[in-house]
């Protein structure tokens, strides 16, 4: 082999290294850019997960605020409609009242109601009952006879024009007050029983 083809030789040698590592080179290229989309592609990937988790909590948020307001002001609202009623309401259970007692036959009733239901919590004995200028002597007879029955003695009856409708009985210091102002005296307790009558289909 003369020296032309040993030169030849060599340079064939050098460009197989060259084309090999140059193949080599370019191999690692693409495997180290495949990582580094692969890397690239897994933080895009978890940071738009964090943003899409931010945004869906943060959208929450923003729901159970608007929420929130919403069922403060439907309370709010309601709870202003309900002062409003029973403001108007008020008087008109007064006035009712009052209309009540002024008729004979509910005046009876009424003074029975209450009168039989002092004979269960107050004590015998010596009974006063005031009542208003409406309940006359002929109205009180029968239920008269009836007390002096069973308390062993007749109640002593006052007029009184102070009491506008209803009556109050007093025995040995004991006191039942079935008058008008009586009955309306417990406001707080009767408001919460007119809205419970309104929240179930009622009405005075």
């Amino acid at each position: 082999m003369n020296l032309s083809e040993r030169q030849e030789g060599l340079l064939r040698l050098v460009d197989e290294y060259r084309e090999q590592e140059c193949r080599r080179a370019l191999e690692a290229a693409r495997s180290e850019a495949a990582e580094l989309r692969s890397q690239t592609y897994r933080k895009q990937r978890a940071y738009l997960h964090r943003c899409i988790l931010s945004e869906r909590n943060r959208a929450r948020s923003l729901i159970q605020a608007a929420r929130a307001e919403q069922a403060t002001r439907e309370r709010w609202t309601s709870e202003r409609k309900s002062l409003e009623l029973l403001e108007s309401a008020w008087p008109l259970l007064h006035e009712r009242l009052l209309a009540y007692w002024r008729l004979s036959e509910q005046r009876r009733r009424w003074a029975e109601t209450y009168l039989h239901r002092a004979l269960e919590v107050l004590p015998r004995g010596r009974w006063t009952v005031r009542h208003a200028p409406e309940w006359r002597e002929q109205e009180r007879r029968e239920i008269l006879a009836e007390l002096t029955q069973v308390l062993g003695q007749a109640p002593g009856f006052e007029s009184e024009g102070n009491i506008e409708a209803g009556l109050i009985v007093e025995s040995g210091g004991a006191v039942l007050d079935a008058s008008l102002g009586g009955l309306l005296r417990d406001r707080k307790r009767l408001e919460a029983r007119f809205l419970a009558l309104i929240a179930a289909g009622s009405s005075l």
